[in-house]
């Protein structure tokens, strides 16, 4: 009989694992987690994961329960959604939370149908959106300033736990984390082309029903809030079973990242001749925030799909180059915040960005001293996997604290 200290016993003895597997695999594969319990970020656990597991949920088709389900979440996501309009709302930007939180949601209750209704973890995502949404309902309508922080940030949060709803009880672990980032990365790709294809389709049955004189507003004001409603879960599911972007997502940063390096540079030397307009200009800020997003948005591709694309000394040259250069921009921008909240004060938005540059700061710095390391032949591109894998919970933490802290501390 298997047993979980049959396995791991063997733990360091790969022939006789393979012995084990062979007497039983039905029980070997019900008990080969639990005795890797610890052990999950070791390579042999990785292996029998890839071995056994591969392509376990992608591979599944959707039954006439599974569609039932998917439709029935989409048609409530839309309707709550619609709830504003057809209540003649005064104010909808108080409404704005919900388009954060009821999509995500229904992504959510999707996902947990298809994984078989874990109970706790169930109950914990369902709590959470209920805390969520009562959170930011309760600031009240005059804290305008806080209240749009806390929406923007709501839906990264919502991502977060998101995520860790999926990891389950392994969210400690390094690699459950890089398959989220992968997860990420190849669901933004999903949703961004199911957006533009539906917003194309859309667009065309409008304009043709208007050429025949046939009331159309109904596919903008109505059809159109269901679809984009729709899009996460259907995304979720697609990436889940098809994940057309697994090659896309990292040939994409492969290509881009000598480009973003040119325009890091590039951003550096226009820095260097008018570095007033960036303790000046809040523009300035924020078109500077974006480019630290993308370099974060490039190197970490790089990092996380090796298995796709082996990196080239070349191409860790080139994102080592664009993330140092990216630290020094980003010390720079945090002195500029600085002298701004020094001379006029400290307000919410002042605080958010000096917050949110702090935690991209720390971000880039680690992965900029990994990837040195890598380049001095003093470290290893693993190094730089759990690197971000360990950052991960700062950005939950900053994330919530907007939401669930920093309106209550502004009030305005």
């Amino acid at each position: 009989m298997i047993t979980k200290a049959n396995i791991r016993e063997s733990i360091n003895k790969p022939e006789n694992l393979e012995q084990i597997y062979r007497n039983n695999p039905a029980k070997f594969k019900q008990q080969y987690k639990k005795a890797f319990a610890g052990n999950e970020d070791s390579m042999l656990f990785r292996a029998w994961r890839a071995r056994l597991e591969f392509d376990q949920v992608r591979t599944r088709a959707l039954s006439a329960k599974d569609i039932l389900v998917m439709l029935l979440l989409c048609f409530l996501a839309g309707t709550i959604l619609k709830i504003p309009d057809w209540t003649n709302a005064d104010n909808f930007d108080q409404f704005a939370w919900m388009i954060s939180l009821v999509p995500l949601t229904a992504m959510f209750l999707f996902t947990m149908h298809l994984r078989g209704w874990n109970q706790k973890i169930t109950g914990m995502g369902i709590g959470a959106c209920l805390i969520l949404g009562s959170a930011v309902i309760l600031i009240p309508e005059k804290w305008e300033n806080s209240y749009d922080l806390a929406c923007i940030n709501l839906f990264l949060l919502a991502w977060a736990l998101y995520g860790l709803a999926r990891m389950g009880n392994n969210w400690h672990s390094t690699e459950k984390r890089m398959d989220f980032l992968r997860f990420s990365g190849e669901f933004t790709t999903h949703a961004g082309l199911f957006f533009l294809g539906g917003g194309i389709l859309l667009l065309l049955a409008y304009g043709l029903l208007e050429i025949l004189n046939i009331n159309s507003s109904w596919i903008i004001e109505d059809l159109a809030v269901y679809g984009a409603a729709s899009i996460p879960l259907v995304a979720a599911w697609a990436t889940d079973t098809y994940s057309a972007a697994r090659k896309l997502v990292p040939l994409t940063a492969r290509i881009f990242s000598p480009l973003l390096l040119l325009l890091t540079l590039g951003y550096m030397g226009a820095l260097a001749l008018n570095i007033e307009e960036l303790f000046r200009d809040r523009d300035t800020l924020l078109t500077f925030n974006l480019l630290l997003v993308g370099v974060l948005s490039i190197a970490t591709p790089s990092s996380i799909w090796r298995e796709n694309y082996a990196p080239s000394k070349i191409s860790t040259a080139i994102i080592t180059a664009m993330v140092i250069a990216a630290v020094i921009i980003d010390i720079i921008g945090i002195w500029a915040i600085g002298w701004r909240i020094f001379e006029y004060g400290i307000t919410a938005n002042r605080f958010y960005v000096l917050g949110s540059n702090l935690t991209v700061f720390g971000n880039l710095a680690m992965m900029g001293m990994h990837y040195m390391r890598y380049q001095f032949q003093n470290g290893t591109l693993d190094d730089v996997e759990r690197g971000i894998a360990r950052y991960l919970p700062v950005y939950v933490y900053w994330f919530g604290f907007t939401v669930l802290i920093l309106p209550w501390l502004f009030r305005y």
